[in-house]
């Protein structure tokens, strides 16, 4: 289990040491008050709203579930609950309110495979067997040579990359600073030269890697992500209000495997998205079959159980999956978007918990989701 925790801790983000903050503002903190002001320290490109938001009617708060005190005891900023349509708990912390941007950290891994998924059902990534070097013929002398799309995806690319923070040389922290604080997040990629497993065989949770998927992205669609993202799902899914994502330097390329900063209840709004199938207000906005694809295991190495020692969670297009009907975006410090498929259950967090993964709050935010399983159960018995 130690080894577990470890991998967690290591993997999940992209560290802000060495990030140029805007002239006048103190070094980067990891605070509610940071985790919700981004755009202090990064360059933004927006991500627009459409003409309309989708309703997200109020039904009866859950009974029999302390949400508040849970929250507090969890160092939450916020939780929107979200049954049948309805939001049944929403409530804000540490300063902040339903207006409030939160960074999303990894969990907009998540939404960058399901830009991947537009792509793939526009044609313009013909199969994810397909190499990565068929739309980025820039990584041809990379260790992604020989890497397909859908093993980017699945952060099984066999690339040595290692995510050490207490390493200043390590892959993450190299990535950290020569790419996203020198303004050369994608040409980073280009210097990962060496492998450590053959493509497709080894779980290797890798935050450049998608770095990659967004770099296809952008070549296969001649979008930048923020753009595609805004047009096909911010405005389809009926978000209420713009959001950001952060870019390696003003008018620069999307940090894509983070930094996505949104309202709590549009966040909720994307997990809706997935929990439907792709489908928003009787139209389809992802394509036929990617919620699926997306979200259940397909090979050997990133199957329950299968990713790190003792770890009860499995992967697939960046999404974790913790059943066959149960999967999350994650993010460290607590960030959550949580699909109850078998249960019409959408639950978003935003969290600033005190190291950045805790695995006992982790695990203590799956026995609340499955205690408002239980609450909601008992309304229908």
């Amino acid at each position: 289990m130690r080894s577990f925790i470890l991998s967690v801790v290591l993997a999940l983000t992209v560290p802000l040491w060495g990030v140029e903050p805007v002239a006048g503002v103190k070094d980067f903190e990891f605070t509610a008050d940071a985790f919700q002001h981004m755009d202090r320290w990064y360059p933004m490109a927006k991500i627009a709203k459409g003409a309309k938001a989708s309703a997200l009617p109020r039904g009866a708060p859950i009974a029999g579930v302390d949400l508040d005190a849970f929250n507090v005891a969890n160092d939450s900023m916020g939780m929107v609950v979200v049954h049948r349509g309805r939001i049944r708990y929403e409530r804000y912390w540490q300063g902040a309110d339903e207006t409030t941007h939160f960074t999303s950290w990894s969990m907009a891994k998540s939404v960058t495979s399901t830009l991947v998924g537009l792509a793939y059902g526009d044609g313009k990534i013909a199969k994810l067997e397909d190499p990565i070097t068929k739309y980025v013929p820039e990584l041809a002398s990379s260790a992604y040579k020989d890497v397909t799309v859908e093993q980017a995806l699945q952060m099984s690319s066999g690339v040595k990359f290692i995510e050490d923070y207490s390493v200043p040389q390590s892959d993450v922290a190299r990535f950290a600073n020569q790419g996203v604080r020198g303004g050369k997040a994608n040409e980073f990629l280009t210097t990962l030269t060496e492998k450590a497993a053959p493509p497709g065989t080894k779980f290797n949770y890798n935050s450049a890697e998608t770095q990659v998927l967004g770099w296809i992205v952008k070549n296969a669609t001649v979008e930048a992500p923020s753009k595609l993202l805004s047009e096909r799902i911010w405005q389809r899914a009926g978000m209420e209000d713009d959001a950001e994502w952060i870019v390696d330097r003003p008018n620069g390329m999307e940090v894509t495997g983070m930094g996505i900063n949104a309202r709590l209840r549009d966040y909720a709004r994307f997990g809706l998205l997935m929990l439907h199938d792709g489908m928003h207000d009787g139209a389809r906005v992802l394509p036929v079959g990617w919620v699926a694809r997306a979200t259940k295991p397909s090979a050997p190495s990133v199957q329950i159980g299968n990713l790190f020692e003792g770890a009860p969670l499995g992967y697939q297009y960046q999404w974790w999956v913790r059943s066959p009907t149960q999967f999350e975006a994650e993010g460290v410090y607590g960030q959550f978007v949580y699909v109850d498929q078998a249960h019409d259950l959408v639950i978003a967090k935003t969290s600033v918990w005190p190291q950045a993964w805790v695995i006992e709050r982790h695990a203590a935010f799956w026995a609340v989701a499955d205690a408002i399983v239980a609450a909601l159960e008992k309304e229908d018995a």
